[in-house]
């Protein structure tokens, strides 16, 4: 066989290889997360958490979840790994996202840089914020508690 020959035989097979690759979807990146593999994911690395609800961000890639005890949970997906964590009182600030239904999140004391979380509906921003402020307002409430002395 002569070299050009092999050359075309070779470059059909890859371009054949490539195509059945493709169209059996082999190339699609799958970003069809669902709320039960976000749960379970977050479950794995805070087991002792009681997860209510869960609201994903419209690309799939940042998942928010509303815990039991008004903690906030957050999972986002780096490449092929995730970053679970718990949002607890003052770990971010929140601003909206303008002419998006999302926020500008900003994590203190993190590692993670934060950035704009865009949902589906400004209901699904509107639910996170209140998640995240209800979490500011217990610490608030926590910290102004007078305590009891005894002297009242």
């Amino acid at each position: 066989m002569s070299l050009g020959a092999l050359v075309v035989v070779v470059a059909f097979a890859v371009i054949l290889l490539i195509g059945v690759v493709h169209y059996t979807g082999g190339s699609r990146v799958n970003s069809g997360r669902d709320h039960g593999e976000v749960i379970l994911e977050f479950a794995r690395a805070y087991p002792g958490e009681a997860i209510r609800s869960v609201t994903m961000t419209k690309d799939g890639n940042a998942s928010f979840l509303r815990l039991a005890d008004g903690k906030t949970g957050f999972i986002q997906t780096m490449g092929r790994h995730q970053v679970a964590r718990l949002i607890l009182p003052g770990d971010v600030s929140v601003q909206p996202v303008e002419e998006q239904p999302g926020l500008h999140i900003e994590f203190h004391e993190s590692t993670l840089k934060g950035g704009d979380y865009v949902f589906a509906s400004a209901e699904d921003a509107a639910e996170v914020s209140l998640w995240l402020c209800g979490s500011f307002a217990m610490a608030t409430a926590e910290i102004e508690q007078p305590e009891a002395d005894g002297n009242a």
